[in-house]
């Protein structure tokens, strides 16, 4: 029996008929030679079912606490049967990547259950290559990115041989419902803590508001993209529940390597591939704006080491400087403007408040999000931004399940009314798997700018790489690129050899 937290329980509050706020990683599997697919799912239910105990919510669901006075609670569902959770799913022959993606996006469509425990592991059969793939689904309300990653290795293995685990004997032992005394009870415990608790949280605004007024007062420093205001694309919308979805990948060491050449992170390179991305899809339909587009990044402010699950995360805003058609100047204003939106970020950390409970909190966020919804605010409210762009380290040696080699780890995320398109990647041994999350009406054809962020990473490789093969001619050192000094873009080849 475990209290949400405020940031985890939101997840439910803002969720309606069209904004579902489920997550999902997917894996691509090899099968062990000799293996048929009903055996697979058969043994994989069972190695899962000696994992339950290393991850929470595999078997607990949510109690709400009556009158909506405070956040749910997660208790142990009696009722858990693993044949709910794990189920099979089949591909239209002939089983191609876009008929995934389709198969994706409609999965990704559907709301989950909430009487029982918030996940479901779909297994994806007839590709045309003889592959598999799992559609690992959570409810945002149970973890973040980096926690996502943790239920992850839990589930699986470093090898093709499984480890032994056991369930302990008590697991199944604990309280499946909290009686209706005891949740009032520890309800009034919460809500009070939480006002006992003021002065302490009032030290950590204030440390917030001394440091954002210090950068005020500093001309050397600057608030980035915080302050400015986004242009309205059609991306920025009120969302259906229809779903588009299109996967790519890009090689870490290409990325590390533009990186590397221009004194970027992986992460600044993976935005300005987006940025370029955008504009290229954009141009094409006549709707790029004269101003940048902003991006909402989430950013952890989890310690080094924490593994717990739940949700430990603030947004950050970025200029994604998308009117500039250079890609290294574009990835190079990216770059800044990040780092000045994680200084800022660092400066109000202390003052942001994970554990916020009020009484009748929950109760109001409900009702906020469904009038929002109803009136489709998100059609006329002011731009906060464009899109979510997030980045999640995942594991870096290769994984198995059951025996069957992981291959691939692609991400399927949240659009939001308002901002109906988000953009996700996790890293995978040297790998990084990016994929396209959209509102079917925002975003139509998100292969299309699927394939716009490939040929974005195309032009920058052929911008920023030297040539290394030898049959063609290197490219000669040059001096460390700037905004300042940077040549006028040129229209990347598509013909080099990779």
């Amino acid at each position: 029996m475990e209290k949400l937290g405020a940031v985890d329980a939101a997840f439910l509050y803002s969720e309606t008929d069209c904004m579902l706020n489920h997550i999902a990683s997917i894996q691509k599997l090899r099968l062990p030679d000799g293996t048929d697919i009903p055996t697979f799912i058969g043994e994989f239910k069972a190695l899962l079912m000696t994992r339950l105990h290393l991850i929470p919510y595999l078997t607990r669901k949510l109690q709400e606490v009556p009158g909506q006075l405070d956040h749910p609670f997660w208790v142990r569902d009696a009722g858990f049967n693993i044949h709910h959770h794990v189920t099979a799913v089949a591909l239209p022959a002939p089983g191609t990547f876009a008929q995934f993606e389709a198969k994706i996006a409609e999965l990704h469509a559907e709301p989950m259950d909430r009487n029982r425990p918030l996940w479901a592991i779909k297994v994806i059969t007839g590709f045309e290559d003889g592959t598999i793939a799992y559609y690992n689904q959570v409810h945002h309300a149970c973890l973040d990115g980096i926690s996502g990653q943790t239920a992850i290795t839990s589930m699986m293995d470093t090898t093709p041989v499984p480890r032994q685990e056991a369930v302990p004997d008590a697991f199944f032992d604990q309280p499946a419902s909290v009686n209706l005394g005891e949740t009032l009870l520890r309800s009034f415990e919460n809500l009070l803590k939480y006002q006992l608790d003021l002065a302490t949280r009032s030290l950590g605004t204030a440390e917030s508001m001394i440091r954002v007024a210090q950068r005020a007062a500093d001309p050397s420093k600057q608030f980035g993209a915080l302050g400015e205001i986004a242009p309205r694309t059609p991306f920025n919308r009120a969302i259906s529940r229809q779903r588009t979805y299109a996967a790519g990948e890009y090689s870490l060491n290409d990325i590390k390597a533009i990186g590397k050449n221009l004194d970027c992170k992986i992460n600044d390179v993976f935005m300005s591939l987006v940025a370029g991305g955008l504009r290229r899809y954009l141009l094409r339909q006549d709707a790029l704006p004269v101003t940048s587009l902003i991006a909402g990044c989430p950013v952890s402010l989890r310690q080094p080491g924490d593994t717990r699950l739940g949700n430990q995360v603030t947004m950050m805003k970025v200029n994604l400087a998308t009117e500039y058609a250079d890609p290294r100047i574009r990835l190079l204003a990216i770059r800044d403007s990040a780092k000045v939106a994680k200084e800022v970020t660092a400066d109000m950390a202390a003052g942001f408040d994970a554990e916020v409970a009020l009484p009748g909190l929950p109760a109001a966020l409900r009702a906020t999000s469904q009038l929002l919804e109803a009136s489709r605010a998100g059609d006329v409210a002011p731009v906060a931004v464009n899109l979510v762009i997030s980045n999640v380290p995942g594991p870096k040696e290769t994984l198995y399940s059951n025996g069957a080699k992981v291959l691939t780890h692609y991400p399927v995320s949240i659009p939001a009314h308002g901002a109906g398109v988000n953009i996700t990647v996790q890293s995978y041994v040297d790998g990084l798997y990016f994929a396209i999350t959209g509102c079917a009406e925002a975003l139509p054809d998100a292969d299309r700018l699927r394939d716009d962020m490939l040929a974005a990473f195309v032009e920058l490789k052929e911008l920023v790489i030297p040539y290394n093969i030898s049959t063609l001619k290197p490219k000669q050192a040059a001096e460390p690129t700037t905004i300042e000094n940077a040549p006028e873009n040129t229209i990347a080849r598509i013909t080099k050899v990779a």
